[in-house]
């Protein structure tokens, strides 16, 4: 299959969305597809735009001028705050749209009045990292890794932890490498406060795979209800006090996790698995 990908200048971009389409470019190569970077011509099979919204101008162009070939559009994700909610480019014509969660789909709805039945969710990925289990430990300190953004939700994780005298460690993306690794497998739980995100943070994801429970919230907007259902913990959207009583109890649970179970689970969210998952889509679209 030979596609026209579209996505983010890397040097110019050090978001989630743009790592992520790069690195899923080679994992194309190495299984016989080509790749045409941010152009097309008319022996592409599809056209396929991986940094969604922030592209849409590069998108519609291309699109236009080769309006035979199938389009699909990944939009990561579409907060309310951002410059692009309701006031950007219009999507003007596409096969399908591609989203992390549900979450993403029912914003776009509201912002575009994009039909849900033309999207479809395709769950992203992180790259879990491997350590000795004797490094897997409790240093009683509750960990939020998600950068700070404007929510309805931000800081009842800090306003908590001081009521209930918890530790807080808040990475806000600013960790380097064996720091963040560290934290992860040190950290009572994670912990993801907002009322709305794509994912909750793919982090979540490394911590449960070393063994960390994950408290979320039950918003419809939260979209790490998708990635993790049931095995994740949740406090009523909104509730202070319901927060709090869940750090509360997550902070003196007794539990001795599955491990092999909990990575087994995980392998659906790596790099090979998001592969298997666009493939095996395009290959139904085209």
């Amino acid at each position: 299959m030979r596609i026209s990908y579209i996505q983010n200048k890397t040097e110019l971009s050090r978001s989630t969305e743009t790592r992520i389409s790069h690195n899923l470019i080679q994992k194309f190569i190495d299984r016989g597809h080509s790749i045409i970077l941010n152009d097309c011509d008319e022996s592409c099979d599809v056209i396929l735009c991986m940094n969604g919204l922030s592209q849409s101008l590069l998108f519609n162009r291309i699109q236009l001028e080769y309006p035979n070939i199938k389009t699909v559009m990944y939009v990561w994700d579409c907060y309310p705050w951002t410059e692009y909610f309701k006031n950007y480019t219009e999507i003007t014509s596409y096969t399908e749209i591609w989203a992390p969660s549900n979450e993403v789909i029912l914003r776009l709805n509201e912002a575009y009045g994009i039909d849900i039945n033309r999207c479809k969710v395709i769950k992203g990925y992180t790259n879990f990292f491997e350590s000795d289990n004797s490094k897997i430990r409790n240093d009683e300190f509750v960990y939020h890794p998600v950068r700070y953004y404007v929510d309805s939700n931000y800081e009842i994780t800090n306003k908590a932890c001081k009521k209930l005298n918890i530790p807080l460690i808040r990475s806000n993306h600013v960790l380097k490498e064996e720091k963040y690794r560290d934290v992860i497998l040190s950290c009572s739980f994670l912990v993801t406060e907002y009322m709305e995100a794509s994912t909750g943070g793919l982090t979540l994801l490394e911590g449960y795979y070393h063994g960390k429970n994950v408290l979320v919230s039950d918003s419809i907007y939260m979209g790490a209800r998708d990635y993790f259902g049931d095995r994740a913990y949740y406090f009523k959207d909104g509730d202070f006090d319901d927060f709090t009583r869940m750090v509360d109890y997550l902070w003196n649970l007794e539990y001795t996790p599955d491990l092999q179970e909990r990575r087994e689970w995980c392998q659906q969210y790596t790099i090979d698995a998001m592969v298997d998952r666009i493939l095996n889509r395009l290959m139904e679209l085209v």
